[in-house]
């Protein structure tokens, strides 16, 4: 199947490069994100729902969720070597948290300062 030609994928084009290689694959159809997209975007949606009680996290432990995914994507971009689909989803998931982290954090000061 090609992403490009099914009718429900295009929409997704903007968010996600959809190489078919890369992607989660449920019921035989790929999802129509990658796997490290899956995983930011589950990182994203599903860390603030967990975000009660959540303390301000240093710069360092904000450096720690998302290091992993710049040398994934980094070292897999310079073919240095090749990734496989369930790193990518770790590594976005973690890389999807911090920038849920990192809203989290922002909006607090943004509303602390009013």
């Amino acid at each position: 199947m090609d992403l490009l030609t099914d009718p429900q994928y295009p929409k997704f084009l903007p968010l996600c490069h959809q190489k078919e290689d890369r992607s989660i694959y449920f019921k035989n159809k790929p999802l129509p994100l990658c796997a490290r997209c899956t995983g930011i975007f589950l990182g994203i949606f599903t860390l603030p729902f967990f975000h009660i009680g959540l303390i301000y996290p240093s710069i360092l432990a904000l450096l720690f969720l998302t290091a992993p995914a710049i040398i994934d994507g980094g070292t897999q971009y310079l073919e240095w070597r090749e990734s496989n689909n369930l790193l990518r989803l770790v590594t976005g998931f973690m890389l999807g948290s911090s920038l849920a982290i990192l809203v989290v954090i922002t909006g607090r000061i943004i509303v602390y300062s009013l």
